[in-house]
């Protein structure tokens, strides 16, 4: 390699296409955390009380979270994925400067 390769100017990194990928689990967390408060909420005006509501709270929040918080988790899902995407090619761009 001369040093001319190394000089040259790099190609700009492609620009992320959806939402980062802490921003879509913050944004699946955030509501993960609001449903299991308000099935606890439901739970507590219920009736129940200390552990049983939090287990109850957990157990249904996981179970209604599977339907209910479908898009957000596929949206963290596919961020995950184009950000998987992009370091391969980044890694493949890196391996194919080196073996020049």
């Amino acid at each position: 390699m001369d040093d001319a390769d190394l000089t040259s100017p790099q190609a700009p990194a492609a620009a992320p296409t959806g939402p980062s990928v802490g921003r879509a689990f913050a944004v699946y967390t955030g509501l993960r955390a609001l449903l299991f408060a308000a099935l606890c909420g439901v739970l507590l005006l219920a009736g129940l009380t200390g552990l049983p509501a939090l287990v109850g709270a957990l157990v249904l929040s996981s179970i209604a979270s599977l339907f209910l918080l479908r898009g957000p988790r596929d949206s963290a899902t596919a961020a995950l994925a184009a950000r998987q995407q992009r370091r391969q090619a980044e890694h493949a761009r890196l391996r194919g400067m080196l073996d020049g």
